[in-house]
């Protein structure tokens, strides 16, 4: 347990050095004030730079605003935080500190979930830092707008994102080179969005943590379809976690 803890704030001191940590939470700062803003300003900045196009637009809304939202943290925002902590490995293995640390006593273990556990931490914070501000902004410019299950879905999504976290660390552990690690994870988001598109397997894929929020918030769906989704999201979670620690116990440094 020790080592763990040694180990984590090893890692919590080379993301700050390395602007890891300023990175996550400027961009998802970022993102937060993306959604609001756009949903309130672009209706008259495209009828001020196309007076001529004859173009039917909506009239600015929170529903629209949290749409921003969504579509900015599951698709870029996601995407930059995978590329920013796909070398979380391969940089040890290069400087070869690893085999350092394990030979003066450091479990192996501990390394995959103090790596794991840092990123999850400054994905998580800087994920509910971008929702509360889009929910402040969104409050103060709709304040008579009332939507359901904002935070559910903004925990649905969350859920998407630490198993996506976790198919990174498997593929850190499987493949030594950093493209290699997100080549595998396309692959792997790729047969996700397969299953996502049929009929029978649509309701049980994990991609629907990540493409039914709005639907959540409009009333589309309930709640009760995120439970099944949510389930294997979670024990995959675990059992990419485990594989993990059990490749990573085998594997020559």
């Amino acid at each position: 347990m020790s080592g763990y803890i040694a180990f984590l704030k090893k890692e919590f001191i080379e993301d700050t050095r390395n602007y890891r940590l300023l990175l996550m939470l400027g961009l998802y700062f970022i993102f937060g004030v993306m959604g609001p803003l756009s949903a309130k300003f672009m209706p008259e900045l495209i009828k001020t730079f196309s007076p001529n196009m004859q173009i039917i637009i909506e009239e600015p809304s929170a529903l629209e605003s949290w749409t921003q939202f969504y579509k900015n943290v599951s698709s870029l925002g996601l995407s930059l935080t995978l590329i920013i902590f796909s070398n979380c490995l391969s940089n040890e293995y290069t400087k070869g500190t690893l085999t350092i640390m394990l030979t003066k006593g450091l479990s192996r273990p501990a390394v995959i979930l103090s790596k794991f556990s840092s990123i999850a931490v400054i994905m998580t914070v800087s994920f509910w830092m971008c929702f509360g501000v889009t929910y402040g902004y969104t409050a103060y410019l709709w304040p008579s707008e009332e939507l359901s299950h904002l935070l559910f879905a903004a925990f649905a999504l969350w859920m998407s994102a630490m198993l996506y976290l976790c198919i990174l660390m498997f593929g850190c552990v499987l493949f030594q080179q950093a493209f290699a690690s997100i080549l595998f994870l396309l692959v792997i988001t790729l047969i996700f969005s397969l299953l996502g598109m049929t009929d029978l397997l649509s309701a049980y894929s994990p991609s629907f943590l990540s493409s039914k929020n709005i639907d959540l918030i409009s009333g589309t769906v309930t709640i009760s379809e995120f439970a099944i989704p949510i389930t294997i999201s979670l024990i995959m979670s675990g059992v990419l976690l485990f594989l993990s620690i059990t490749v990573f116990n085998k594997k020559q440094l």
